[in-house]
């Protein structure tokens, strides 16, 4: 199993829609070949998160992004943050 893991950073008034743009990733990562899950972790009180989307093998991780759908969810969230998204790829060595 892989994980592709992306920090965010974001202004405090915006994690409601930081939130919802997460979720609307949810339907479109469903029909991704591999998909495993999703997990958004974010702390209000400094505007810091983590995307972590866990995927069957690395090449379904990395082609997932690769989808016009996904792109545009992305790109939407983009424009709420402070940084660039700079996903990674990690293998997951242990999940219970």
């Amino acid at each position: 199993m892989y994980a592709r893991v992306t920090n965010i950073r974001f202004p405090l008034e915006m994690e409601a829609e930081v939130t919802g743009v997460a979720q609307g990733l949810v339907p479109i990562l469903r029909r991704q070949r591999g998909f495993e899950g999703l997990q958004v972790l974010t702390d209000p009180n400094v505007g810091e998160g983590i995307i972590v989307c866990f995927w069957e093998t690395e090449a379904e991780a990395l082609a997932s992004e690769a989808t016009s759908s996904y792109i545009g969810q992305m790109s939407m969230m983009s424009s709420f943050l402070h940084e660039p998204l700079v996903p990674k790829t990690y293998e997951v060595s242990v999940k219970v």
